[in-house]
């Protein structure tokens, strides 16, 4: 990964220094709108005039064009990188048909060593439930524990779900709180249940909130059966158009609304930033690179089968 280094100071000056002088008279009678390849770009702080010169947040610049930002406040440094693994040629805006089914691709110290770099609070055995229970359904484990990163807020939650409903997608959490009527749908009352008041599904146990969870992934990637022996515990299984969503990319709109965006964010903001957390079961960075080629052929034509069907 390729980083930039620029002081707070330099970064005021550079943003300056590159913006069309514009008269402040003329400026002050309207709002000054930003635009990165033609997409306007909103900002918590929004942009300034000073002696003539049109001043921008870094931040919403850097991560416009898909770029990660962060404050060194130690050395006073502000850090920008670009967040790029090469898969079979590509960058990963490039690779957002990444399929849904398929084999895991990330290890359970690689994932646990993002996980604890983002919240060393988080729930330890996540990462080895979602590789083991992933494999199980052929669904990658890898990248549905991205998912849940990326709907836990790294299990810190705040929203409407909390921490020992094990629910880490947000399963049936719609805004309203449920009444411990609702309808399981098939799903095993034993290890899923609805309470009054609270939002979402609760799950007996993590593996079951995983499950769950890998369950649902299960029903938008493919039309099969459950694997044998597997009991329902998404209570929303039934409720999908079975197989409408083979790619990550395919749940925008889907599993969030309006989602424009969602499959390709669980790529870039999480499961490409964990090939720099730890080593890859002692593979080099080319050998992983070679892997993720090899996986991604395999994975394109699964796709390409699945659609002919």
């Amino acid at each position: 990964m390729r980083s930039r280094r620029l002081t707070a100071g330099l970064v005021v000056m550079m943003i300056a220094a590159g913006l069309l002088f514009i008269p402040p008279l003329a400026l002050a009678q309207r709002a000054v709108t930003i635009f990165v390849d033609g997409r306007e770009i909103k900002c918590d702080v929004a942009p300034v005039i000073v002696d003539g010169r049109t001043m921008v947040p870094i931040r919403a610049i850097s991560e416009g064009l898909g770029l990660d930002v962060q404050w060194d406040a130690a050395n006073y440094h502000v850090l920008i990188s670009t967040p790029t693994v090469p898969v079979n040629g590509t960058t990963p805006t490039q690779a957002e048909n990444l399929g849904i089914m398929g084999q895991s691709v990330l290890n359970a110290e690689q994932l646990l060593a993002l996980m604890v770099k983002n919240n060393p609070g988080a729930p330890r055995e996540l990462p080895a439930l979602y590789l083991r229970i992933g494999a199980e359904y052929g669904i990658r484990g890898d990248i549905a524990f991205c998912q849940a990163a990326k709907e836990t807020g790294w299990w810190k939650y705040g929203g409407l779900v909390q921490p020992n409903q094990n629910n880490y997608c947000g399963l049936s959490a719609t805004g309203q709180a449920a009444t411990g009527s609702e309808d399981l749908r098939g799903a095993d009352p034993s290890r899923v249940r609805f309470e009054n008041g609270v939002h979402g599904a609760i799950f007996s146990t993590p593996a079951a909130g995983v499950e769950a969870h890998i369950q649902h992934l299960y029903a938008y990637a493919c039309s099969k059966n459950l694997p044998p022996g597997k009991s329902l515990l998404d209570p929303r299984f039934v409720l999908v158009s079975r197989g409408i969503a083979p790619c990550w990319s395919d749940l925008n709109g889907r599993w969030a609304v309006p989602g424009v965006g969602y499959g390709e964010s669980i790529l870039l903001d999480y499961y490409y930033k964990a090939f720099n957390s730890a080593p890859s079961n002692g593979l080099s960075q080319q050998e992983l690179i070679q892997r993720l080629q090899t996986e991604n052929q395999l994975l394109k034509q699964e796709i390409n089968r699945l659609q002919a069907m």
